[in-house]
């Protein structure tokens, strides 16, 4: 059986973060569809499933709540990437990160689009130096309609009290973590892992957000060729 992949990207990002990945599916023989926020100069997209394959939904970061809750209610399984349930942890930290979240906003009112970037970027790199990530969003090809849907996915990131409604449970999960994660608290990614107490859960030791280690593809793709008989298994 072969997979079809649905890609989704996570905040101030863009499709084509998912080249690389892209790239080693195809050598599999399976096809990979990558869901478009808007952010920059291409339009929102929400790919829709195909006739064959594996329906399989791949999510990093905020993406999980960014894919259409249809196609997610649909999926028979689930990679997560440096991904959170609720964002905003109770207590303290969360009140902290709140202001963050606040300052972000800032920035994004006064249309200084590329002075947020250069300061969360640095954030996605750590521990790493920003000079390894590879080529973003540029700051310049953000207008108007997307500084107003990386305000909207800000507040939206505050509002988040869980998974989304439409995550199907049943099916099997990688839940991919960084253990040095500077942008989703701890707190955040130890709920995730209570939230999923069946998933597969990969641990990247010294490892920040951005999840830059050359390993994770061939990693996250064997897991992703046992699935076959483990779904077959579930019916």
């Amino acid at each position: 059986m072969t997979l079809q992949i649905l890609a989704m990207h996570g905040w101030s990002s863009q499709a084509q973060h998912w080249q690389p990945w892209i790239e080693a599916f195809a050598a599999k023989g399976w096809r990979c569809r990558c869901g478009e926020r808007g952010y920059g100069q291409q339009p929102p997209a929400m790919p829709a499933w195909g006739q064959e394959g594996l329906r399989v939904v791949m999510a990093n970061s905020m993406g999980i709540h960014l894919v259409d809750q249809a196609l997610l209610a649909s999926a028979e399984a689930v990679v997560l990437l440096a991904g959170f349930g609720r964002f905003v942890p109770q207590g303290p930290p969360g009140a902290v990160l709140r202001l963050q979240l606040a300052a972000m906003d800032q920035y994004l009112q006064q249309g200084d689009v590329a002075g947020l970037f250069e300061r969360f970027r640095a954030q996605v790199a750590a521990p790493l130096p920003v000079d390894c990530l590879p080529e973003g969003l540029p700051a310049e090809a953000v207008a108007a309609d997307g500084i107003r849907r990386l305000r909207d996915d800000l507040a939206k990131l505050g509002q988040l009290q869980g998974l989304p409604p439409t995550f199907p449970h049943p099916a099997p999960v990688l839940n991919v973590e960084a253990a040095e994660d500077r942008v989703v608290h701890p707190r955040a990614r130890q709920a995730l892992r209570q939230a999923l107490p069946t998933a597969d859960h990969l641990l990247l030791p010294g490892s920040g957000h951005a999840l830059v280690e050359e390993g994770l593809i061939p990693q996250v793709t064997a897991w992703l060729e046992q699935l076959p008989g483990r779904t077959a298994s579930r019916r």
